[in-house]
């Protein structure tokens, strides 16, 4: 009993820092649990957005930055995988299927990825559910879209309709491949993941809009330099008359 009433004495006299404690414990406490909710809503997120894959390979980056851009279409990657990088993946031994994806473009702030025909017979999500259509069919020429049921509700794109794609993610692109159009002719069912939010482009077209891109800078380039040219010329010629 006098133990008590000294410990409770001392508790008295002490009372700021015996406060003080108490509020860091409690405020631990609740980082802890915040951490572990954030963990486990994170985990949840991960395995109701993609489902049955074991490895998600990119260029040398961060984890999280590759995770966030590959499967979330948060961020982007500074690089990309060569082909034949992905081809050697691939054909290594215990590699089932594999699904090549490209990012970089984009539709009216909506990320457009290109892909081929496995993503739709092998990405999974939630439960291991496969992708479904609404309307249409996956792409099969290098100028057809496949879209999400968010793209397509948001934006009223129906079966036939074109669209133009932008180069970069922003939701403002100063350059638009107006030369690509594609014609819709896939809406897939609703699956709550950022698929719902996606363009799905073949892999081909994206090597294609870039190369064309690439030729039109290097034409408009060529020409800027002969104009300059001939204003020197000309310049020249003057100085010597």
């Amino acid at each position: 009993m006098i133990l008590a009433k000294l410990a409770y004495k001392s508790l008295l006299n002490r009372r700021a820092s015996v406060f003080l404690t108490l509020f860091t414990i409690a405020i631990s406490v609740m980082l802890l649990l915040s951490i572990e909710r954030v963990r486990v809503d994170a985990k949840s997120s991960f395995s109701n957005t993609i489902s049955g894959t074991d490895l998600i390979v990119g260029a040398r980056t961060g984890d999280i930055q590759l995770l966030l851009a590959s499967v979330f279409r948060i961020g982007h990657t500074n690089n990309g995988v060569s082909w034949q990088s992905y081809e050697y993946i691939t054909n290594q031994r215990g590699v089932k299927w594999s699904i090549p994806i490209s990012l970089g473009d984009s539709h009216k702030g909506q990320a457009v990825l290109g892909t081929t025909l496995d993503y739709f017979e092998h990405y999974r999500f939630a439960k291991k559910q496969n992708l479904s259509f609404n309307q249409g069919h996956p792409f099969l020429n290098i100028n057809e879209v496949v879209l999400g049921s968010n793209v397509a509700n948001k934006l009223g794109y129906k079966l036939g309709d074109h669209i133009v794609i932008s180069h970069g993610m922003g939701n403002t692109s100063f350059h638009h491949h107006d030369d690509n159009p594609f014609k819709v002719v896939g809406i897939l069912n609703p699956t709550g993941t950022p698929v719902d939010k996606t363009l799905h482009i073949p892999l081909a077209a994206i090597d294609l809009i870039h190369a064309r891109a690439s030729t039109k800078h290097d034409e408009h380039d060529e020409h800027d330099e002969h104009d300059e040219h001939d204003e020197h010329d000309e310049h020249d010629e003057h100085d010597e008359h």
